[in-house]
C-alpha cells in the first residue's frame, strides 16, 4: 500500500540524539543517585516524556530536575546531534513523491525546529508537532490525531515511524499502522510485545514500504490495524 503522509519520531528516529539523551540522563542522575546507573541503564529513559520519567523518580524534584535537564541537553545537543544515514536522501524522496511528511515528537517544539536546522532537513517537513502542541503525551493518541488534521491527511494513507514503543503503542491507539526502525536503542526483541505493523533496517527500505514499492526484506509484524 502507498501511504500519503508520514509522520515520523525525531529522537532516535531521524535524529541519532541517543549518545546526547544518554549523558543528559546519565548526567543528571549520576548527581542524583549516586553509581546507580550506568550509561547503558539510562537508555530505559530515551522515549518516555521527561516529566514521566522525572516524576516516577523525583516527584518532589521533578520540576527542578527536568529545568536541570534541559539546561544540560541544549549545552550540548548542537555538538552532539547527527543525523542518521541515509535521512536527508529519503525525506527528499518521499517529498518529491508527494508525501505529507511530519514530525511527532514528545520533544518541545524549539528543540525540534532546533535540530532540523542542526542536521540541516529544512524545508523538507511540512509539520511539526512537539509537545507544545497537545496535552497528552504518545502513548495518547492525540500527538497523531494532530498532525492528520492538520495536514488535512485520511486515516488510511498514514503511518508512524519511530524508535520506541510510545511511537508503536500510538500508532496502535490512532489506528494506524506503525514502523518500528531497527537503527533504534531498543531491539526488536524489546519492541515485539507491541505489535508494530513493520520494521525496517534502512530508510531505503522504508521510502519504499511508504510509496508503495517495499524491499524484500522488509519484515511485516501484522496485519495494518483496521480502519
Amino acid at each position: 500500500m502507498e501511504y500519503t503522509a508520514a509522520l515520523f519520531d525525531f529522537d532516535g528516529t531521524i535524529a541519532n540524539s541517543n549518545e546526547l539523551i544518554n549523558k543528559t540522563h546519565f548526567t543528571i542522575l549520576e548527581e542524583l543517585f549516586p553509581g546507580e546507573y550506568t550509561m547503558e541503564t539510562v537508555r530505559q529513559f530515551n522515549g518516555p516524556s521527561l516529566s514521566e520519567v522525572y516524576e516516577t523518580l523525583v516527584p518532589d524534584r521533578s520540576v527542578e530536575v527536568v529545568a536541570q535537564y534541559r539546561k544540560l541537553n541544549s549545552e550540548l545537543h548542537d555538538e552532539m546531534i547527527t543525523v542518521f544515514e541515509g535521512v536527508k536522501e529519503s525525506l527528499t524522496e518521499l517529498k518529491q513523491h508527494g508525501v505529507q511528511l511530519a514530525v511527532v515528537s514528545t520533544k518541545r517544539n524549539d528543540m525540534i525546529e532546533r535540530g532540523i536546522k542542526v542536521l540541516g532537513l529544512e524545508d523538507l517537513f511540512d509539520l511539526v508537532i512537539g509537545s507544545d502542541s497537545y496535552t497528552h503525551f504518545k502513548p495518547h493518541p492525540e500527538p497523531i490525531y494532530r498532525a492528520l488534521a492538520e495536514l488535512n491527511a485520511p486515516h488510511n494513507q498514514a503511518i508512524m515511524i519511530g524508535d520506541n514503543a510510545h511511537d508503536i503503542e500510538s500508532a496502535t491507539n490512532a489506528g494506524i499502522p506503525s514502523v518500528f526502525v531497527e537503527w533504534s536503542q531498543k531491539t526488536k526483541e524489546e519492541i515485539a510485545p507491541y505489535h508494530p505493523t513493520y520494521t525496517v533496517k534502512s530508510m531505503s527500505e522504508l521510502t519504499g514500504l511508504i510509496i508503495g514499492e517495499p524491499a524484500e526484506q522488509s519484515a511485516v509484524f501484522e496485519e495494518a490495524p483496521k480502519q
